[in-house]
């Protein structure tokens, strides 16, 4: 990873450099910045390295991430890892007043990409809630079954204690 000022002087934003598959900011860590990408491509990831793994979104130029880091003490609530090469403009919440100041546009993406980031957890809510839904109603239904058997078996019991 390398890291610059480059472009940006008399600032407290950093450029840094990631090569492919270097992870930038790990879930569950602290992190204490947002970062913009400037070039190259991103895979954020839940979970990562673990049997259930999952890939969340390849994000690309322009796209921000990790700002819910700078705005909560939070830890990280995802692994991003360089896809290929990247650039990145590094924020911290010491840095972001001047970002959005010396950037207004970047205003917009920041919240186009909280937007976004709603949105697909709100989705991975729904769709959690309807595998536990699904997973109770099986439940629900295998238990019914068995009651049912049990009847059945202690009904045939009573029968044959009749005769």
């Amino acid at each position: 990873m390398a890291e610059s000022k480059q472009d940006i002087s008399n600032t407290k934003i950093v450029m840094k450099k990631f090569r492919a598959e270097e992870i930038i900011m790990r879930e569950g860590e602290p992190c204490d910045a947002m970062y913009k990408i400037l070039s190259g491509s991103v895979i954020i990831y839940m979970r990562f390295g673990e049997i259930d793994e999952h890939i969340v979104g390849i994000y690309s130029k322009s796209r921000c991430f990790g700002e819910l880091n700078i705005f909560s003490k939070q830890s990280c609530i995802y692994t991003a890892v360089a896809y290929d090469d990247v650039l990145l403009m590094r924020i911290t919440k010491d840095s972001i007043e001047e970002f959005v100041t010396n950037y207004p546009r970047n205003t917009i993406d920041i919240m186009k990409s909280m937007a976004e980031n709603f949105h697909v957890m709100q989705k991975n809510i729904e769709l959690l809630l309807e595998d536990i839904y699904e997973k109770e109603n099986n439940k629900n239904k295998r238990t019914q079954a068995l009651k049912n058997k049990i009847m059945q078996y202690s009904m045939r019991g009573q029968y044959l204690d009749m005769m």
